[in-house]
């Protein structure tokens, strides 16, 4: 490791206008800056914004999108076989002969897409290739790479995000997307051996403008800026490594004008952090926070998951349930409002921030590989806490639990810092009415495959808030989900539990059915300590992803007749098949007994 103390020096003046984009800007306050998000479980709320978002995506954008998804499903049907007419009605309806009607009862699809490093993000690329991700309501993310990348690019298809056909001699713009640019490593871009100085230079340079309107520079920031270069606008293979704005006033807020937002076209992202308790913050080595660990985790199970969308930016969780609007973030009572906190790369920042370890203690990650970036951020930015964020405009808003609402900063870490890598949270909020979810899960667990921790861990943690987060049995050991092959190949969950969500968990959690017929060893269980995919190594990872998105059953396909493709547009019309009391036949009914938990441990 290279261990470098510089003070930043004029040869870094080319950031400047980098950082003076990622300065805040104060602004007048509005005469309400928090939304009671209600009291949970049965009388919160969603936003204005969302609500007005998803119902104009109902309207206008779902009843050809899920026309079309049936017509493909129907095409891949075998010689004589067909669907329950139940679905077709759900998927295709006639439109309602006047607009002051209720709207078709389509289904509300969740996506999760778990954290987990580059391997999460091209298996998330590899299993969407296999999907018709247009068709979701909510994409969320608790490492929010890929999610924001998808966004933030204007809603590309994957290979065109993954792979852009960017013309080599265009500069870098903040208006095009480059690829995930994996062959640079994200940390060390000079090798592990190599002189990353200057690079590191260049990230703390770009942090000076935020700095000096009065902001904290944590490690987060540092963070943000190294992510920016892979998974937001403005920067190309060929200036990655060089001065420029890589990003830097991209507002996840200022999302919403994008063209495909506007035309709500884009499911509804949501991008997650953990809050890390203040008396942990106060003691790492609290007995009481310390009990409520899961080993292998960070932070409590119970920490407050807070969540960030384009409208609004807070927790539902009975501690905090309240909101600000995003485009406020940093904004406090006392010092008032500032606009430009918010960017793009800081929540994709937060929401991966894995070098919170020990809670963040500078000793801890002096010895990461980021310790060289944390060295010059306490040389030209002292006193300054490794992760924290203004939580003024909360903290008169505590309900006498723990957590961030009496504190004045709140530390956010990585959306899995819990244990729940799989973001199914905001999925299983009451007021969203997400009927199905689509749990796409490669946390790094056995031999850098997941083994169901996840779901297990959601579940606990939503039966301590007593209703307030509806989520259905799943087995209690991972030793079931690895036994019964429920990490193997796709699995349905809550099959007989009509007033919680259905879940289908598709998990990276052995190598594809081919593979395995071959004996092959898998290649995409990936530590997430990788920080470099070359782009073969990249495309071959996605190519086994899809792979393992369209076994179905894999080799324990017995009824020929029952496609995967089949079975997925059955699990997604269920719930709203069960809200018209019509029972699951032909197909369908094959499907939920091929696919269902069976409840055993």
């Amino acid at each position: 490791m290279i261990q470098v103390i510089l003070k930043l020096s004029s040869v870094l003046l080319l950031s400047l206008l980098a950082s003076a984009q990622t300065a805040p800007v104060k602004v007048a306050c509005p005469k309400t800056l928090i939304r009671s998000a209600g009291s949970p479980p049965f009388h919160q709320s969603l936003s204005a914004g969302e609500s007005a978002y998803i119902k104009a995506r109902t309207e206008e954008v779902l009843p050809s999108a899920f026309k079309a998804y049936l017509g493909n499903v129907k095409a891949a049907l075998p010689r004589g076989a067909s669907l329950p007419a139940y679905v077709t009605d759900i998927l295709a309806p006639p439109p309602p002969p006047s607009r002051l009607l209720r709207h078709p009862d389509f289904p509300k699809l969740g996506l999760a897409l778990s954290g987990g490093g580059l391997r999460a993000a091209y298996f998330a690329a590899g299993v969407l290739t296999s999907l018709d991700a247009r068709n979701g309501t909510h994409p969320t993310g608790t490492m929010g790479w890929f999610t924001t990348a998808l966004v933030q690019a204007n809603f590309p298809t994957i290979p065109d995000l993954v792979f852009p056909d960017v013309d080599p001699d265009l500069p870098a713009s903040n208006s095009r997307f480059g690829g995930f640019l994996t062959g640079v490593d994200e940390v060390l871009p000079a090798g592990a051996t190599g002189n990353n100085t200057g690079y590191f230079e260049a990230i703390v340079a770009e942090l000076e403008a935020k700095h000096a309107a009065g902001f904290p520079v944590t490690i987060t920031d540092a963070w943000s800026r190294e992510v920016a270069r892979h998974f937001v606008n403005g920067t190309t293979a060929a200036d990655i490594l060089e001065e420029g704005t890589h990003g830097s006033g991209i507002l996840f807020s200022g999302l919403q004008n994008l063209p495909t937002i506007k035309s709500h076209a884009q499911p509804f992202p949501i991008i997650l952090a953990n809050a890390i308790p203040p008396a942990l913050t106060a003691n790492p080595n609290d007995p009481t926070e310390l009990a409520d660990i899961i080993p292998g985790n960070d932070v409590p199970v119970e920490s407050e998951i807070w969540e960030f969308n384009l409208f609004e930016t807070g927790s539902w969780d009975p501690s905090l349930s309240s909101f600000i609007p995003t485009h406020l973030l940093g904004s406090t009572h006392e010092s008032g409002c500032v606009t430009g906190f918010d960017q793009a790369s800081y929540i994709a920042g937060i929401s991966s921030n894995v070098w919170n370890g020990d809670n963040g203690t500078v000793d801890f990650l002096s010895l990461t590989p980021e310790g060289p970036v944390l060295q010059l951020i306490e040389a030209n930015f002292p006193n300054q806490a490794p992760v924290r964020m203004d939580a003024g405009p909360f903290r008169t808003r505590s309900r006498g639990l723990i957590h961030a609402s009496n504190e004045s900063f709140v530390a956010l870490v990585d959306g899995g810092s819990n244990g729940e890598v799989c973001p199914l949270q905001p999925l299983i909020v009451r007021a969203r009415e997400v009927d199905t979810i689509f749990a796409i899960d490669s946390a790094d667990r056995t031999d850098s495959f997941t083994n169901g921790t996840d779901l297990i861990t959601t579940a606990s943690r939503a039966a301590r808030f007593g209703g307030l987060y509806p989520f259905p049995k799943v087995p209690s050991s991972p030793d079931t989900f690895v036994n019964q092959n429920l990490t193997s190949r796709p699995t349905f969950f809550g099959c007989d539990e009509p007033d919680v969500p259905l879940v289908i968990y598709l998990a990276n959690g052995a190598p594809s059915a081919q593979r395995r017929a071959l004996g092959l060893p898998g290649i995409t269980n990936v530590p997430t300590t990788v920080t470099t995919f070359s782009p073969e190594m990249a495309q071959s990872f996605m190519d086994e992803s899809f792979a393992i998105a369209t076994q179905g059953l894999g080799d324990n396909s017995t009824d020929p007749g029952v496609q995967w493709s089949t079975c997925l547009a059955c699990a997604l019309v269920d719930r709203a098949r069960s809200r018209r009391k019509i029972a699951r036949t032909g197909l369908c009914a094959t499907c939920f007994t091929n696919f269902c938990w069976n409840g055993k441990e």
